[in-house]
């Protein structure tokens, strides 16, 4: 909080010196009005009045009236308690109120401030007495200090003298500022100066102060003048407060005589930014040796402090940096003994491991090719099943054929070649060979049938094998996919076909849902691949899945949420994946079935993405079926019927 500037100080002491003469007048001379005398003179006229009015009535004997005028007295005059009229004897003529509880007769027959009488006299005679009995004045401090005329009075003088006060030393001070009577070219010499220039009596009180300290200070000269320099707010150069016994430099310059150079002092601004000075204070003295005042100089080296500061902490750091590129110089030697040694033997294990990377490509190879084998087995075993099945069914349709019985029609015939048209008309089993042959006939087509469907799709499936082991060995090298016309639904078609028997013997619902798609190019054998993996991993899922519904449901369609993309999609009731293991599905290796080997999901995962599309899984968790939706780029195409 700031301190009151010296003027307004000096008007308040000037305002309280008045106002102590005034109250020292009135306890001396009088000079307050007695506000208990007044109302004691008002009461006694008025009981003087009410004397005479009351004695002429008496004389006329009209004592009702008297009454009467009384009793409306005391009602309409809240101050007035009672009254009464007394004959001369003591004998009470008149009374209003409750006189007798409020009256005190008075020492001596006088009158007080409460109770008041006056005596009425017919001529000479004394007749009687008017006694009036007033209420107790109690003046709360409000009345006597706010409602008073000399409290009033002297509050009045007190403020408007502060204005007055105030404005006059304003006008006198001003004409009184030493910076009024320093010649203009001696000021503006002063205000020039980079340095603040502080000019202070012999007390240590400012007396004339530059521009340049008023600045830095932030403190207009106004209040400055006349207050001590050591009241300002200093500091230590390091911005911690002075000690209690601290004696400033100008200080000491009053108290030596001496000039005080290059004492450091801080200041914080109102930004609260520290800025440090140096001080030097010279004392002023006059022909006689006697002092007069101190001129104190302060040089603002805030700058030069923050960059010996800077050069300090530079300096630091260059002796720490040359210890330690001393500390490294010894450890590099030492480095540099080790350093031989670490060469040699970096050629030795340099030239085991060129041995052991020959040794690694060498395996590497062997392991690839060990990987495209497996690759191969896994899918070509995939189309075996169906091959097998395909064989079995030729077989056993083939030994199903009548062929034993042709031979045994073939000897009947040869035995009656004689009576041919005889045994065939009129003998009971010549009758029967006619309508045997036809029958024979139409098995043998239905068998040739069957057996001509079986040896197509043994022929497809034997190709698709040959297709795989070709395809495994192109996708080894840059541009192994062969792109061709396709229409999607034979696709997933073919790959049902070659898992048909496989699902027929596990007693598996096949659901097909298939969207209308244009026809496109792709990787023929490479999409069914895939679909053969994955409706061969469903069959498998199901099959194992004991009490549970078996129902494949194969999707076809656009993938709706992928613009440019078909999406087939191969849903099982089977055992389920469970949620660790969805990450974990199409690493190499990894199977849950204990006769799996982790190959096809992982091949077919490889493809997929060789085709530009993705295979993913998903399921709800163990015992609850799986879905796997392979999506691949549409690039519609017309493809002949």
């Amino acid at each position: 909080m700031n301190r009151l500037s010296p003027i307004a100080l000096i008007s308040f002491c000037l305002v309280c010196v008045t106002v102590g003469a005034m109250l020292a007048g009135d306890a001396i001379v009088g000079l307050a009005p007695d506000q208990a005398r007044q109302v004691f003179e008002a009461r006694k006229a008025l009981c003087e009045n009410l004397a005479v009015q009351y004695s002429l009535l008496a004389a006329s004997g009209q004592v009702t009236i008297i009454q009467t005028a009384m009793q409306a007295l005391v009602e309409r005059n809240s101050d007035l308690l009672s009254a009464a009229l007394q004959a001369a004897d003591g004998q009470p003529l008149v009374v209003a109120g409750p006189h007798a509880q409020h009256w005190v007769q008075p020492a001596g027959q006088q009158s007080t401030l409460n109770h008041i009488q006056v005596p009425i006299y017919k001529g000479t005679i004394r007749w009687g007495t008017l006694q009036l009995s007033f209420r107790t004045q109690h003046s709360s401090w409000e009345e006597t200090f706010v409602l008073g005329a000399w409290p009033r009075f002297v509050a009045l003088v007190a403020v408007l003298g502060f204005f007055g006060y105030f404005i006059f030393m304003r006008r006198t001070l001003r004409q009184m500022d030493p910076s009024q009577v320093i010649p203009p070219r001696v000021k503006s010499a002063l205000d020039s100066l980079t340095d603040g220039v502080v000019m202070l009596d012999t007390s240590g009180a400012v007396v004339l102060a530059n521009e340049t300290f008023c600045r830095l200070t932030e403190r207009p000269l106004p209040s400055l003048l006349g207050k001590s320099l050591s009241r300002v707010e200093w500091v230590q150069a390091q911005g911690t407060p002075l000690a209690v016994v601290y004696t400033h430099p100008w200080e000491r310059a009053i108290d030596q005589k001496l000039p005080q150079h290059g004492c450091r002092l801080g200041y914080w601004t109102q930004e609260k930014i520290l800025r440090t000075f140096s001080v030097t204070s010279t004392p002023i003295l006059d022909d006689r040796s006697a002092l007069r005042g101190v001129l104190a100089s302060f040089h603002d080296v805030t700058e030069v402090d923050r960059a010996n500061a800077q050069l300090r902490d530079a300096i630091v750091q260059l002796e720490q940096s040359r210890t330690q590129v001393l500390s490294q110089n010894q450890m590099l030697e030492q480095t540099n003994e080790t350093l031989q040694t670490e060469i040699e033997q970096r050629k030795r294990v340099q030239e085991e491991r060129e041995e052991l990377n020959r040794k690694l490509v060498e395996t590497s190879r062997r392991v690839g090719m060990a990987d495209v084998a497996s690759t191969v087995l896994h899918n070509v075993g995939n189309v075996l099943t169906s091959v097998n099945v395909s064989v079995d069914v030729v077989i056993s349709t083939l030994k199903q054929a009548p062929i034993g019985d042709v031979g045994s029609v073939a000897t009947m015939l040869q035995s009656h070649s004689h009576d041919l048209a005889v045994f065939l008309s009129e003998d009971p089993q010549g009758k029967q060979i006619p309508s045997y042959l036809a029958m024979l006939a139409e098995a043998v087509s239905q068998n040739s049938a069957l057996v001509e469907q079986e040896l197509g799709d043994l022929s497809r499936n034997v190709e698709h094998i040959r297709q795989v082991v070709s395809r495994q060995v192109d996708l080894a090298r840059p541009g192994g996919l062969i792109l061709e016309p396709v229409h999607f639904r034979d696709l997933i078609e073919q790959a049902l076909a070659i898992n048909r028997p496989a699902l027929d013997s596990c007693a598996c619902e096949i659901v097909q849902e298939y969207g209308n798609l244009p026809d496109g190019m792709t990787d023929r054998h490479q999409v069914i691949q895939i679909l053969v993996n994955l409706i061969s991993n469903a069959k498998n899922a199901m099959s194992i899945a004991d009490g549970r519904p078996r129902r494949l449901t194969l999707f076809l369609g656009p993938a709706t949420n992928r613009p440019g993309f078909i999406r087939f999609q191969v849903m099982d009731t089977g055992v389920g994946i469970s949620r660790e293991h969805l990450s974990l599905i199409f690493t190499q290796g990894f199977t849950t079935r204990p006769e799996g080997h982790g190959i096809g999901l992982h091949s077919a995962a490889l493809a997929a993405k060789s085709m530009g599309g993705t295979l993913q899984a998903q399921s709800d968790g163990e015992g609850r079926g799986a879905t796997f939706i392979f999506d691949l780029p549409l690039e519609s195409v017309e493809v002949p019927a």
